[in-house]
């Protein structure tokens, strides 16, 4: 009998060994699965880092062609402001000799 209770045992553990080893694939089998998932998941995040680097690029591409810009149109105004106050002073100038030979004129004529 004692031959009989040993086979028992043996098969009881023997099943919980199975059991054990059933249990241990299917963590490996979710394990694999997250794994793939996670590769997939990473290659589109990489994907669009890559996309966002590729606007910044361009971003900062456009900011420094605005810079320039900013800078020309400045240098324009500049200019400009620069001409109408050329203008300014030979209008200026212009008028005062213009009301000086008026003035003369007009003393000459009373």
């Amino acid at each position: 009998m004692k031959g009989d209770e040993f086979k028992i045992i043996l098969e009881d553990i023997n099943e919980k060994f199975d059991t054990l080893i059933e249990g241990q694939n299917l963590i490996n089998e979710k394990l694999d699965r997250h794994i793939e998932e996670n590769k997939e998941e990473f290659k589109d995040v990489k994907r669009e880092i890559l996309l966002i680097k590729g606007d910044v690029f361009h971003l900062k591409g456009d900011v420094s062609n605005l810079k320039k810009d900013v800078s020309d149109v400045k240098r324009d105004v500049s200019d400009l402001k620069r001409d109408v106050s050329d203008i300014r002073k030979d209008l200026n100038e212009h008028r005062e000799n213009t009301e000086l030979h008026v003035g003369k004129r007009k003393r000459k004529a009373s």
